[in-house]
C-alpha cells in the first residue's frame, strides 16, 4: 500500500514538518524612486536620456543631458578609472515613449539608480552590465524601477548590485539561444581583481533585491540563468516569476527568491530551481525559497524541481508533470489528474525516535536525482522527486539526504535519462560510511552485513527507476551512471549455491566474467573476505580496457566476495560493489569407469586439489533411465596430505550404477559435489555349483571380477564412460535441509 500511496497523489495532499530558511535582505522600507522631476538633488548627477542621435546606443555621450554636478565622459558608463565612476554620485532616468536602447559589452554602468518609464526597452546584451547602488548611502537612498510596459532584456548580460530594483513591467532574465544572464549582488571583488576599484564598493552591507510588483513579469525564457552572490528575488502580491520551456535558475546558496502573498511563482514547463555555488554556506545549505503565495507548473510532463530549502505556507499547484520540493515545510497541494508532486517530508512530527515519525528528509547540495521515498508504514502518501540533471556544464542538483529512524522503508531513485537502467547504480553516504548499495538476494533479502539493496532495474521512455529496500534509510542518497559493472548480475557470482555447491573443473580455478566500463582506462580486481569490507590492500588483478563490455579473469582459490574498481564519472574510484564467490575443492577419478559384482567390494580412487586432509563422502544412485538423484552412504573416508583418498563400497544390486564423492570444504572452500563421476557396469554373480564336496571356501579378495574373455555380444567388462556433465540440485523436500543432487547422462 505504501508503494501505491506514493504514485498515487491524484487530486490533493498535504504534507507535514518544518524547516526555517534564511531570507536575503529586502530593501528599506520607504525609500523613493529616484528624482526624475525637480532639482537635482545637492552633489548628484542626473543623466536623463534624449536619444537627440537617433542611434538608440546607450554609450553614445550625445544621447544623454547631464544636470547637477558635471560628469567627466558626459554618460552613464564605467570605464575603470575615477573620473568615469558614478557609482555615488549619478542616477538615470529614462523618460516614457523612449523606444529600445542598446547595450553591449563596452557598457558597465555602476550609478545609484535607474528609472525606466513605460513604453521602453533596454536591450543588454553581449556582456553589458547594468549595476546600481541605492541603500548604500541614506541620503542616496533611492530605489531603482521599471515602469509598467517598460521592459529590460538581459541577454548573456547582468543586472544587480546592492540596490533595489522595483519592477512593474518586464525583465526578461534570460532567453533560450542567447548567453547567460545573471541577476547579481556584489562586482565589487571582481572589479578589484581587475584594479577597478567602484567608490561606492567600500563599506557595503546589504544585500541587493530585485522586487516584482503587482503586474511586473521576471521572466526565463527556456534557459538557464544564475542567480548570485547573496543576491533576492522578492515577487510581491500580482507579480510573476515565470521560468518557461526547460529554463531553470542556478541559485546560489547563499541567495533567496521570496513569493509574497498573491505573487506567483509559474513553472511553464519542466523548468527548475537547481543548486548555484556553494559560496559560504555549509554543505548541507541551499537557496532559500518563501513560498507564502502559489507555486504552479501549468506546462510541461517531465519533472521540475525545486532544489532548495523550501518554506512557507503558500499554495501548491501541480497541473500536469511532476515537481519536487525539497525541504520539509508543510505543503498543501493542488494536483489535477495524473500529476505528482514530490516532497521531502513524511509521517508526523514528533522526535526522531518516534515510531510515528518514520523519516525526515532534507535535501542537501550534492549530486543530481529524481527519487521517490515511500516508508512501510500506514503513514500520509509521499513521494520524493528531484528533477532530470541539467546539460549546461556546472549546474549541479542535490541528492537526497534522509536523517531517519531505523525504518524499513522503499526508496525509488528515478533519472529522467536515455541511458538503459541496468547502467545506473545508487550510492549513499554518511559518516563513516561510503556505500555503493549492492543487489538483494532472492526475494529482496539483504546481503549480509548491509542495510540497504537494490531490488531491480526498469526503465522506459527515457526513464530510469531502480527501487532500493533498506532497514535504515538515513544517508545522502545519489543515483549516477555506473562507471563500472558486472555484466551477469548474479547471487554469486562464481560457483553456486553455497550448501548445493558441485565442485569446479580445476584448481584453482579461473572465471572469465564480463565487466562493463563507461569509460576506456585501467581497472583492478580485489578480493575480500567479507561483503562489506572496503576495497584495501594490493588488487590480485589490475588491467586496461576501452569503454564497454571487456572480460575479466578472476582467479578463484577460496571463499570471499569480489569488487572491480574503475574511474567513475567523478574521476574518483569506483567499485562494483561487492559479488559473491564460492569456491571449492576440484576433484579427479584415477579411472572413471569400472566392472563389479553385486554384493562384492569394488575400490574408487581419486585425488582433491588443493591438497591436503579432506573427509570424502561417497554418494551413489543405481540409474534405471537417463537420470537419478544421488543417495549419500554410509562410506567416508579421509584423504592423505596430498589429497588421494580410496574408498570401497559393496553394490547391492546389478546395473548401472553412478558413484560421486563430496569433499568438505576447509581452508575458505565450500563443501562440494565432485563435478565428475565414476561409472560402474555391476553384474550379478554367477550361481554357486551344487556342493560335492565339503571344503573350505575361497576368500572372496582372491575372487574375481570380471570373465577372461567376453562372449559373442555380451557386455564388455568395462564400458566407454559417457560424458556425464555437472550434477544439478534436486528438488529439495521440504522436510529435508540436505540438498539432492542429480545426476544425467
Amino acid at each position: 500500500m505504501a508503494r501505491l500511496r506514493a504514485w498515487a497523489l491524484g487530486t490533493a495532499g498535504v504534507l507535514v514538518g518544518s524547516l526555517l530558511a534564511v531570507l536575503g535582505t529586502a530593501g528599506s522600507a520607504g525609500a523613493a524612486a529616484a528624482p526624475c522631476t525637480g532639482a537635482v538633488p545637492p552633489g548628484l548627477t542626473r543623466f536623463v536620456w534624449d536619444g537627440s542621435t537617433g542611434n538608440g546606443r546607450w554609450d553614445t555621450a550625445t544621447n544623454w543631458t547631464v544636470e547637477g554636478v558635471a560628469d567627466n565622459d558626459g554618460k552613464p558608463n564605467y570605464f575603470g578609472t575615477p573620473a568615469s565612476d558614478d557609482s555615488t554620485t549619478g542616477y538615470v532616468c529614462i523618460p516614457s515613449g523612449s523606444g529600445t536602447i542598446s547595450l553591449d559589452g563596452t557598457v558597465n554602468v555602476h550609478v545609484i539608480a535607474f528609472v525606466v518609464g513605460s513604453d521602453t526597452t533596454l536591450d543588454a546584451t553581449g556582456n553589458a552590465r547594468i549595476w546600481v547602488y541605492g541603500h548604500t548611502d541614506p541620503a542616496k537612498d533611492f530605489d531603482s524601477s521599471i515602469a509598467a510596459t517598460a521592459r529590460v532584456s538581459l541577454r548573456n548580460a547582468t543586472l544587480g548590485g546592492p540596490g533595489a530594483i522595483d519592477v512593474a513591467g518586464t525583465v526578461e532574465w534570460g532567453r533560450a539561444g542567447s548567453g547567460v544572464s545573471t541577476l547579481d549582488n556584489d562586482l565589487c571583488a571582481f572589479l578589484q581583481g581587475m584594479g577597478q576599484a567602484v567608490q561606492a564598493c567600500s563599506g557595503i552591507a546589504v544585500s541587493g533585491v530585485l522586487s516584482v510588483q503587482s503586474g511586473g513579469l521576471l521572466e526565463v525564457g527556456g534557459r538557464g540563468v544564475n542567480l548570485f552572490d547573496g543576491y533576492s528575488v522578492d515577487v510581491q502580491s500580482g507579480g510573476r516569476l515565470r521560468i518557461s520551456g526547460s529554463g531553470y535558475v542556478a541559485a546560489d546558496r547563499d541567495t533567496a527568491i521570496t513569493i509574497e502573498s498573491g505573487g506567483t511563482l509559474e513553472l511553464a514547463g519542466d523548468a527548475s530551481v537547481f543548486e548555484g555555488k556553494t559560496n559560504n554556506p555549509l554543505d548541507t545549505d541551499l537557496a532559500a525559497l518563501t513560498n507564502n503565495g502559489t507555486v504552479v507548473k501549468s506546462a510541461g510532463t517531465g519533472a521540475s524541481a525545486l532544489n532548495v530549502d523550501y518554506t512557507g505556507s503558500g499554495k501548491v499547484d501541480v497541473r500536469t508533470g511532476g515537481l519536487s520540493i525539497a525541504g520539509t515545510a508543510p505543503i498543501t497541494g493542488d494536483l489535477r489528474a495524473g500529476a505528482r508532486l514530490g516532497t521531502a517530508s513524511c509521517g508526523d512530527p514528533g522526535p526522531a525516535s518516534d515510531a510515528a515519525r518514520p523519516c525526515l528528509p532534507a535535501t542537501s547540495a550534492k549530486d543530481p536525482q529524481v527519487a521517490v521515498l515511500s516508508p512501510q508504514q500506514a503513514v500520509s502518501g509521499v513521494v520524493l522527486q528531484e528533477g532530470a540533471v541539467p546539460a549546461a556544464n556546472g549546474d549541479l542538483q542535490p541528492a537526497v539526504s534522509i536523517a531517519a529512524p531505523a525504518v524499513p522503508s522503499t526508496l525509488y531513485l528515478e533519472l529522467q535519462d536515455s541511458r538503459p537502467a541496468a547502467e545506473l547504480t545508487v550510492f549513499r553516504s554518511r559518516p563513516g560510511l561510503q556505500q555503493r548499495i549492492p543487489l538483494c538476494g532472492a526475494g529482496g533479502t539483504l546481503p549480509a552485513g548491509v542495510s540497504a539493496c537494490i531490488v531491480g532495474r526498469r526503465g522506459s521512455g527515457g526513464r530510469s527507476q531502480l527501487e532500493v529496500v533498506t532497514t535504515d534509510p538515513s544517508g545522502l542518497w545519489s543515483l549516477r551512471p555506473s562507471a563500472v559493472d558486472f555484466v551477469r548480475l548474479v547471487d554469486p557470482l562464481v560457483g553456486a549455491r553455497e550448501g548445493c555447491a558441485v565442485s569446479q573443473p580445476s584448481y584453482p580455478f579461473v572465471a572469465r566474467e564480463q565487466v562493463r566500463l563507461l569509460q576506456g582506462g585501467g581497472y583492478a580486481l580485489y578480493f575480500s573476505a567479507t561483503e562489506t569490507a572496503a576495497t584495501a590492500g594490493a588488487p590480485v588483478l589490475t588491467g586496461v580496457a576501452g569503454p564497454g563490455v571487456t572480460q575479466v579473469p578472476i582467479p578463484v582459490t577460496g571463499n570471499g566476495w569480489v569488487a572491480v574498481v574503475a574511474t567513475g564519472v567523478n574521476g574518483q574510484p569506483e567499485s562494483t560493489g561487492s559479488f559473491r564467490v564460492v569456491a571449492t575443492p576440484a576433484v579427479s577419478f584415477r579411472k572413471r569407469s569400472r566392472a563389479a559384482v553385486a554384493g562384492r567390494p569394488f575400490v574408487i580412487e581419486g585425488r582433491v586439489k588443493p591438497k591436503g586432509r579432506r573427509t570424502v563422502d561417497l554418494y551413489a544412485v543405481r540409474v534405471t533411465g537417463s537420470s537419478g538423484i544421488l543417495a549419500r552412504t554410509k562410506v567416508h573416508v579421509r584423504t592423505d596430505r596430498k589429497g588421494r583418498f580410496r574408498v570401497v563400497h559393496r553394490p547391492s544390486r546389478a546395473g548401472r550404477w553412478v558413484y560421486a564423492v563430496q569433499v568438505r570444504g576447509k581452508g575458505a572452500l565450500s563443501t562440494a559435489m565432485s563435478r565428475q563421476a565414476v561409472r560402474v557396469s555391476v553384474r550379478a554373480p554367477a550361481p554357486a555349483p551344487a556342493p560335492t564336496v565339503v571344503r573350505n571356501v575361497r576368500a572372496a579378495e582372491t575372487t574375481t571380477t570380471a570373465p577372461s574373455a567376453p562372449s559373442p555380444g555380451a557386455e564388455p567388462p568395462v564400458d566407454p564412460l559417457d560424458l556425464i556433465g555437472p550434477f544439478y540440485p534436486g528438488r529439495v523436500q521440504r522436510a529435508a535441509a540436505a540438498c539432492r543432487f542429480q545426476v544425467a547422462r
